[in-house]
């Protein structure tokens, strides 16, 4: 998931730039734009944007708010919407398309209405009378702007650019496949719209913000941060020219009682993005008892990695860990010697981990089980290249620091568990540390296990057997039939255990809401693969909403008379 995860982030912010670039074009270009020229036209918008109905929005934001306990914000949403959209089709969606045009884009809003000029009068006072040209298009001003507008049947269309209206396809809704009513607010872009040469200034402004950026590093890390930001640089023109096509929807599900946040990233077919993409593909895990339903938090990734994702990961780290050294090396109160030994251990870890991913996969599970009877129990699991090499890291560790003022006490090879090596980390936990005692006890135990490819890590109360139950599970066979990734969350029994540590009336009040919500506050994000790319989605239960609620409200009701 770490993984894949960075892959999508990138999709986004190269998506993100790119329609932050078409959507800020000069307008100055763009009376030079006709739609008599085929072939400047495209005939596909690189970008579509939805909103849902003003029924679905204003429903929507109704319940959200008012599971939230703040009913007043989606009502005033209410009486706005009803303020301004007198004239349009409450049931259907509003959308603006972004054609390009001469290389130039031009952005069109789709109003689902057939009386445009009703809609108009209920603006007069923000964008002043319409005027009605012979051939019956309408001009309002907005700003420093000409919006021309034409009613096409049900939909009105409205552009800066009057040529450009004709555009607009007969019947809009057949562009909003997959969007529309189907969330509150969608985007769609297609990178491959964007002519070259606009792609081509996009990736040369990034280069010239980088120099701008650059001129002015002096310090002594400069040098590192110029190789972070070229390998970032580097990547991201990749992601510009390789992208086929994002789509992100955002939905408040009233029937599913959630919020969703989902989408799918692709790269353009035989590209090398599209080769690392297909490169990630679920595999059998060590891990994967870490899914339990129970569980107060898991995560979860086990995925194939492409030697093309192998050497750009390499790349990456090599970058990051030079500006980790050159931090060291700033860094006061370090003799030349530590920092000397702590620059040798990054450079291990780096091997490792590179040496890891040359492997080929990335596998890995976190567990956290939290019981207000049971106590609090956090383990982990991951496969390297040489769990060896892992204790031979935590060996040199412990030999540097065991000599300074409350550093931890390391017990090396203290037995072997299903072939695993057992290690243990413990250190004092302060008097003073009330919270952390209740907890974990007088001494923090932190429990390590080193197989021949594997790594484990457990802390808290018991959590040497939940290490032993993840070892153990790992021997079984299992199925690839999972997502790549994936994450879940679950508020009530972290929230339960909290209280039982340290009682607080917001954390009373949120417990109070979950216990009469219909989920248990869970929050969940699972990646999977598709052709070429990957989707993703991203859920938010009723419950964490009610327990947000809840705590604001009691807030609220802590504040004295007439403070908010």
């Amino acid at each position: 998931m770490v993984f894949s995860n960075r892959l999508i982030r990138r999709g986004l912010m190269a998506s993100a730039m790119a329609m932050g670039l078409l959507l800020s074009a000069p307008n100055s270009c763009l009376p030079q734009a006709s739609a008599q020229d085929n072939d400047a036209a495209s005939d596909e918008p690189v970008l579509v944007v939805t909103l849902g109905s003003v029924n679905k929005l204003t429903q929507d934001i109704n319940y959200v708010t008012g599971v939230a306990g703040q009913a007043q914000a989606g009502g005033m949403f209410g009486l706005l919407a009803g303020t301004f959209t007198q004239g349009l089709d409450m049931t259907r969606p509003i959308g603006v398309v972004v054609p390009m045009v001469n290389g130039m884009p031009q952005p069109l809003a789709l109003l689902p209405t057939n009386d445009i000029k009703t809609v108009l009068k209920r603006l007069e006072a923000q964008t002043g009378p319409y005027d009605e040209e012979k051939d019956g298009t309408l001009r309002i001003i907005v700003g420093a702007n000409v919006v021309h507008i034409q009613q096409k049947g049900d939909w009105a269309v409205m552009g800066t650019a009057k040529d450009v209206l004709a555009l607009a396809p007969e019947d809009p809704s057949t562009l909003f496949d997959g969007m529309g009513n189907n969330y509150d607010i969608a985007v769609r872009m297609k990178m491959q719209q964007i002519p070259a040469e606009t792609r081509g200034m996009l990736t040369t402004q990034l280069k010239m913000g980088f120099e701008q950026a650059m001129a002015l590093q002096n310090g002594p890390d400069a040098e590192a941060s110029r190789e972070t930001a070229e390998n970032a640089i580097e990547q991201l023109e990749q992601l510009i020219e390789d992208t086929d096509q994002l789509q992100f929807g955002f939905n408040i599900d009233q029937a599913k009682q959630k919020i969703s946040i989902g989408g799918s990233y692709t790269a353009v077919a035989g590209s090398k993005l599209a080769t690392i993409y297909d490169g990630v593909k679920a595999i059998p895990s060590q891990f994967a008892s870490v899914i339990r339903e129970d569980a107060a938090a898991y995560v979860h990734q086990a995925a194939s990695i492409s030697p093309e994702a192998i050497e750009d990961t390499e790349a990456s780290m090599e970058a990051s860990m030079g500006a980790v050294r050159t931090a060291l090396d700033s860094q006061a109160g370090l003799t030349d010697s530590q920092r000397d030994h702590i620059n040798a251990l990054v450079d291990r870890v780096i091997e490792l981990s590179v040496k890891s991913a040359a492997e080929g996969k990335s596998d890995l599970g976190a567990l956290l089980l939290a019981d207000e009877d049971d106590g609090f129990k956090f383990v982990f699991g991951a496969f390297v290249a040489d769990g060896n090499e892992v204790a031979a890291i935590a060996k040199e560790v412990a030999e540097k620091v065991e000599n300074e003022p409350g550093a931890p006490e390391f017990k090396f090879d203290i037995g072997d568990y299903n072939g695993v090596t057992m290690h243990l980390v413990e250190a004092d936990i302060p008097a003073s540390q009330d919270e952390a005692r209740r907890m974990f006890g007088n001494k923090l135990r932190v429990h390590i296990g080193t197989g021949k490819q594997s790594m484990y890590l457990a802390f808290g109360k018991g959590s040497d057997s939940l290490m032993k139950e993840l070892i153990d599970s790992g021997k079984k066979k299992n199925s690839a039939d999972r997502p790549v990734g994936q994450m879940r969350m679950t508020m009530m029994p972290m929230l339960k255990y909290a209280q039982s540590i340290a009682s607080t009336d917001t954390l009373a009040a949120m417990i109070d809401a979950l216990t009469r919500s219909p989920d248990q506050g869970d929050m969940s994000i699972v990646a999977e693969s598709i052709e070429n790319g990957q989707k993703f989605s991203f859920d938010i239960g009723e419950g964490i909403l009610q327990a947000i609620g809840a705590a604001v409200q009691q807030t609220q009701q802590a504040l004295p008379a007439g403070q908010f």
